[in-house]
């Protein structure tokens, strides 16, 4: 999922982050820049009232009218403290006293911001100052619209609501970019640990030497991979060779009950009913030393299949032919027709034997084989199908039949004389025959396994 990728988190990390930041940053510098403006603006209202002072007649002059050559953005009303003009702009009288300033303020000048003025709806900056003269003091008031100001900080506004995004989304395609290289050796490196098998663990990922975290990733990772390789070493011996240890004082503990069976030893011939259960347990404990001996070899690769045709039908039918382990059950193989795979036939013969032995295992009265050639997606296939009429397998657990030692139930226990590693080995075989095994999961009579081969 993208949401969860560490390179999607950092990105939309950096991207917020940055984000915050440029918008704190340009209601910054709107509230600098309309700082500034209005300083400058009060400057020149300043600079202005200082020429109107300069210029000004002296009381009981006619007043003088000054030319607005902005229009309505700029005002000007000079009078004495009477009221008696002494230079006003011909829009002056529309303002009357709301540009006066407040009575009692000192020298210095009063700025302020007035909204509403009868000649204009915009705002103006307005100064107020007390002018000392000869002939009296006098106020002056001089405004001026703010429209430039307020101009200049949309133009600003909207500058900043076209950057910021676009600068946001660079920022974020950038750390998109950097980080998706950055974290391609770590994405190498996952996905040569992810296709490796039980079988490649000498595999080791590529240290690129530059001494950074992913070398030091790479390297922790080989590490693990040594480690594994040698536990997975390590077991696959010991488990081979207790196996193929374990053959020969089996194979003697059979001979010595053959004999004592016989009474050639000079004591008395053991009881039938302990010697055919004893027996039965030998041949239960050679079967399961077989399986497991099979097993550590296929793990440790030792075992690859032969390649060669072999006609999969006759095999069938003689390997069924010696499956005779209750006479109440019939095998019925009138399904059975030509078949040709490639593969070893002494495997291929296994996976027969062990589906035929569950099958009778498990079946009530009848076990039914097919085998049969048919034409699949992209080739030839062979499909043998082995069912019985017993229980039959629960569907939530098809798949797990195939793991080692698993018995689902009371009716597949080692009383009935499977070692749970038959239908383990079968898959293990039909697998590396490059076919594949499964249970059938339309088949409400009993379980049906069906195997699936390429055709030779």
């Amino acid at each position: 999922m993208l949401s969860s990728s560490v390179r999607f988190r950092i990105t939309a990390i950096a991207g917020g982050a940055f984000l915050v930041v440029l918008i704190a940053a340009g209601l910054l510098l709107l509230r600098v820049q309309e700082r500034q403006l209005t300083d400058q603006l009060d400057a020149t209202l300043a600079q202005r009232a200082d020429a109107i002072v300069a210029l000004a007649p002296a009381a009981g002059s006619e007043p003088v009218v000054l030319a607005n050559l902005a229009d309505d953005d700029y005002v000007v009303r000079f009078t004495t403290r009477d009221g008696e003009p002494l230079a006003v702009t011909t829009n002056a009288a529309a303002v009357g006293t709301l540009v006066d300033g407040p009575a009692g303020f000192g020298g210095d000048d009063v700025m302020r911001t007035v909204d509403g003025l009868p000649i204009d709806d915009d705002e103006f900056r307005v100064l107020t100052r007390l002018v000392e003269r000869p002939d009296g003091d006098a106020v002056l008031v001089v405004a001026a619209s703010t429209d430039d100001v307020r101009d200049a900080l949309g133009d600003l506004r909207r500058s900043l609501l076209l950057v910021v995004p676009l600068a946001t989304l660079a920022l974020v395609a950038v750390v998109w970019w950097l980080v998706g290289r950055t974290l391609r050796p770590v994405e190498a490196i996952r996905r040569e640990v992810a296709e490796l098998e039980l079988d490649d663990l000498d595999h080791r990922v590529p240290v690129r030497g530059t001494g950074d975290e992913i070398d030091r990733l790479a390297t922790t990772m080989n590490d693990m991979l040594s480690r594994l390789d040698d536990a997975s070493g390590r077991q696959r011996r010991f488990v081979a060779d207790a196996s193929h240890e374990l053959r020969s004082p089996l194979a003697r503990m059979r001979t010595e009950l053959d004999v004592a069976s016989a009474g050639s030893t000079g004591d008395p011939p053991i009881d039938p009913a302990i010697r055919r259960s004893l027996v039965e347990e030998v041949d239960s404990m050679g079967a399961l030393v077989d399986d497991l001996l099979h097993l550590a070899r296929s793990d440790a690769a030792q075992r690859a299949p032969v390649r060669r045709s072999v006609d999969l039908d006759d095999l069938v039918l003689q390997e069924l032919a010696t499956i005779r382990e209750r006479d109440d059950v019939t095998i019925d193989v009138r399904g059975v027709s030509a078949a040709n795979v490639l593969g070893d036939p002494g495997e291929l013969r296994r996976v027969v034997r062990n589906l035929g032995d569950n099958a009778v295992r498990h079946a009530r009265r009848r076990v039914e084989v097919t085998l049969g050639e048919r034409r699949g997606d992209a080739r030839a296939e062979a499909v043998l199908t082995v069912a019985d009429d017993g229980e039959g397998i629960p569907p939530d657990l098809v798949e797990s039949v195939f793991d080692r030692f698993t018995r689902l139930d009371e009716a597949r226990t080692r009383d009935a004389g499977g070692t749970g590693l038959g239908l383990a080995i079968a898959r293990d075989i039909v697998e590396r025959h490059g076919g594949t095994i499964r249970v059938d999961p339309d088949h409400r009579s009993g379980a049906r396994f069906v195997v699936v081969l390429p055709t030779g």
